[in-house]
């Protein structure tokens, strides 16, 4: 398995003995909690900020690198239609496609001509693709930072500590989303950035598609 498969997997990989296929992220549910730390009037502005222009965010087109935790890195093409939709398309060598499909996250081998499904509200896309995305209840910030123009929001899920942290940084003046960090419950850290990203385009909806079987549940 190449490095790009292990830093999508290492988050599901927490779950995977005891959930069969299904992986451990990021499940929203509905509890309330406080931030792990306190936050000023003007933070709590940025904040708020950057939840309006998630959720008001429609589509991107862009060309990514990901720097795997062992150094590696992969490239490949993201579309993401929000809410629900998004497509990880990775260049050859790189085997791999990832979609969500409906309540799926589907990681799909296509050397071997496997696919792995996780409900897609236990992986780390679902802060990107999730319908409403609200700071604070039961998705905490653990960190906020902003410097240079740059906002760096991370955040956890509090009633899964093993699903590890996301870390979305974004650029200001436009606000923009241009990479996340993804770090596992053992630490080890996904870089993906967002190159020359295109937001707002028209995207096909047969992007989103997936004509592989899905499991019987699916409904």
């Amino acid at each position: 398995m190449s490095a790009s498969a292990k830093s999508w997997l290492g988050t599901i990989a927490t779950l995977r003995n005891g959930l069969c296929k299904v992986a451990a992220a990021l499940l929203l549910l509905f509890a309330t909690a406080a931030p792990a730390f306190a936050l000023t009037s003007a933070e709590n502005a940025d904040l708020s900020r950057i939840e309006t222009y998630l959720n008001e965010l429609g589509t991107i087109k862009s060309r990514f690198v990901q720097a795997n935790p062992d150094g590696s890195h992969s490239e490949g093409t993201m579309y993401l239609q929000r809410p629900g939709r998004l497509r990880f398309e990775y260049d050859p060598p790189d085997p791999y496609l990832i979609i969500t499909h409906g309540k799926w996250f589907i990681y799909v081998d296509k050397e071997l001509d496997e696919a792995t499904y996780v409900p897609v509200e236990r992986t780390p896309a679902y802060f990107i693709v999730k319908k409403d995305i609200r700071f604070g209840g039961s998705i905490r910030v653990a960190s906020f930072r902003r410097g240079n123009s740059v906002f760096r929001v991370e955040v956890e899920q509090v009633d899964q500590p093993d699903a590890g942290r996301v870390m979305l940084i974004f650029t200001d003046a436009p606000l923009q989303l241009r990479k996340w960090q993804v770090i596992d419950a053992q630490g080890n850290l996904t870089d993906t950035t967002l190159i020359n990203p295109n937001f707002d385009v028209p995207l096909n909806d047969t992007l989103f598609e997936y004509d592989g079987p899905l499991p019987e549940n699916s409904n």
